[in-house]
């Protein structure tokens, strides 16, 4: 009897023996989309990928699971703008989507960055109700740093691919600016304060 995966199951991070288990992540700090497997740069088909297609800030491809297969199910996650970024907080800057179809043993990744998001299919999960993902509640808000936006299981608290974002979540000019005029006067208020208490001393 072939396994079967368990794409929504448990939140334990082990990996399994002998299956290949996978870190990939996509680094969105530019304007050109980077795929990291394991550390390692993808750009093309090879190892565990297959029909890989990259186009500016998306990227698409199969991964091959060494042989189990899959039910059938579709789940999405969205990273979305902070307070302070470029566009209004919530909007949507990053999303993944995989697709899992029954007695297959690949399943397909999209990723994509704004304008470029990969539709979400009618019915798709959303990862972020998902208890056993360990994902924060939405809205879930894209900080710069690698954020993890899903987890593969190949059995119940057995993780295979793990997939992570990190994005170019950084404040505006105009807020930088803000920040830089409060600094300023606060450290003139400081300075006032401070030649008002030396003449009440004299």
């Amino acid at each position: 009897m072939r396994g079967r995966f368990f794409f929504l199951s448990m939140p334990v991070l082990a990996f399994a023996t002998g299956c290949n288990a996978a870190v990939i992540q996509f680094d969105d700090l530019t304007e050109s989309l980077v795929v990291l497997v394991d550390g390692v740069r993808v750009t093309g088909n090879g190892g565990r990928i297959s029909n890989f297609n990259q186009v500016g800030e998306s990227v698409s491809f199969d991964i091959t699971t060494g042989g189990n297969n899959f039910i059938t199910t579709t789940s999405f996650t969205n990273l979305v703008e902070p307070p302070g970024g470029d566009d209004p907080p919530g909007t949507v800057s990053d999303r993944i989507v995989l697709t899992f179809v029954a007695d297959t043993t690949t399943y397909h990744v999209a990723f994509g960055s704004d304008p470029n998001l990969p539709n979400i299919p009618a019915g798709a999960t959303d990862l972020t109700t998902v208890p056993q993902q360990g994902l924060p509640p939405n809205p879930y808000f894209e900080d710069g740093t690698s954020q993890k936006v899903a987890t593969v299981f190949s059995d119940p608290g057995v993780a295979l691919d793990t997939y992570f974002v990190r994005s170019d979540a950084v404040p505006e000019p105009v807020s930088l600016m803000l920040v830089g005029i409060g600094l300023i006067l606060g450290s003139i208020a400081h300075r006032r304060n401070g030649a008002a208490t030396l003449k009440l001393r004299r």
